[in-house]
C-alpha cells in the first residue's frame, strides 16, 4: 500500500552579515553615556540623539533593505533604537522585543572582544518547548536581523568589551 504523505516545515530566519567598521560611527556610539538600567545586568541608553540615529539608520539601511526583498516587503521603518554595554558578569536575561509578524529586531556588534558574550536564540515557545538553538559569537561590523518573537539573550560576558546597537524595524 502506498501512502502520500505532505512534510510541511516551518522555521524562523536570523539574517546575518558583516558590515564594513565604520570606525568614526562606531567611535562617536563608544563615547555615548550609559547607566545601569534597573531590569538589566548591563548598562543601556534609549536616548539616543537623532542626528546619531539617522547616521546609524544610513548605515544599516542597505542591509535592512536586502533583508526586506527576501521577506518581499517593500518598506521598513526602524521605530526604535538603543545602546547597550556588556562589563564582565553582565547579560541579558531570556527575552522577546515584539510578537507581531512584521516587527523584526536588529543587533549591530560596534565592539567586543574574544570573550564578549554570545547572544543565544532559542525556538519560539521556549521555555515550555525547547527545540533548538543558535549561538551567534560578537564580531565587530557583525550585524543581525530577526523576528522580534524570536526569545534570544546575552550570555555573561567575560571581559569589558561588548558594545551593541539594537533596535525594532517594522516591515510593510
Amino acid at each position: 500500500m502506498s501512502m502520500n504523505i505532505k512534510v510541511n516545515t516551518f522555521t524562523q530566519s536570523i539574517f546575518e552579515t558583516t558590515l564594513p567598521v565604520n570606525n568614526k560611527l562606531y567611535n562617536k556610539i563608544k563615547k555615548q553615556k550609559l547607566k545601569k538600567h534597573e531590569e538589566l545586568q548591563s548598562t543601556y541608553n534609549t536616548n539616543i540623539d537623532k542626528t546619531l540615529f539617522n547616521e546609524i539608520k544610513n548605515y544599516l539601511q542597505e542591509y535592512i533593505n536586502t533583508v526586506g526583498k527576501i521577506l518581499s516587503k517593500e518598506k521598513n521603518i526602524i521605530d526604535y533604537m538603543w545602546f547597550q554595554k556588556y562589563s564582565i558578569s553582565d547579560y541579558h536575561n531570556i527575552h522577546c522585543h515584539s510578537i507581531d509578524s512584521n516587527k523584526y529586531s536588529f543587533i549591530l556588534y560596534v565592539d567586543c572582544g574574544i570573550k564578549s558574550g554570545d547572544t543565544r536564540f532559542v525556538n519560539i515557545g521556549y521555555p515550555h518547548v525547547q527545540l533548538n538553538e543558535h549561538r551567534v559569537k560578537p564580531i565587530k561590523g557583525k550585524c543581525l536581523i530577526f523576528l522580534g518573537a524570536i526569545p534570544h539573550e546575552s550570555i555573561p560576558a567575560k571581559d569589558n568589551k561588548k558594545l551593541i546597537v539594537s533596535g525594532n524595524i517594522c516591515y510593510q
